[in-house]
């Protein structure tokens, strides 16, 4: 029984440690949270956008065959995806004119699935 209680003695002293130390952590990390949430909740659009660039002229090729426009145009639609998202992303980031971000990125969203739906 003495064993039992010696054991819920150290498994509190270690808990509160624990805690502590989260405490602690917490502390240090809170200025640099939410610079971080923002980061990963655009992360998607700058990879997006960093993979456009990256693969312009399969993207070209496959819009060229999917939506069966000319290549300018796919070019073109190729282009204003990655300004928008760079844009809005980086005002989002900078916490200036977050709401406009948001809307720039909303309707990168919104340009994206508009041809899908037409098509």
């Amino acid at each position: 029984m003495a064993d039992i209680l010696h054991r819920n003695t150290n498994s509190r002293e270690l808990l509160t440690k624990l805690e502590d130390h989260a405490d602690w952590l917490v502390r240090k990390s809170r200025r640099y949270l939410p610079h971080v949430a923002r980061l990963c909740l655009v992360s998607t659009f700058i990879e997006d956008g960093f993979r456009l660039l990256t693969q312009w002229s399969d993207q070209i090729e496959y819009i060229k065959a999917v939506w069966r426009i000319p290549s300018f145009m796919a070019a073109i639609f190729i282009l204003i995806n990655i300004i928008t998202q760079f844009v809005g992303s980086g005002l989002v980031l900078s916490r200036f004119r977050v709401n406009i971000g948001v809307g720039v990125l909303m309707f990168t969203v919104l340009l994206q699935v508009l041809p899908v739906v037409i098509i």
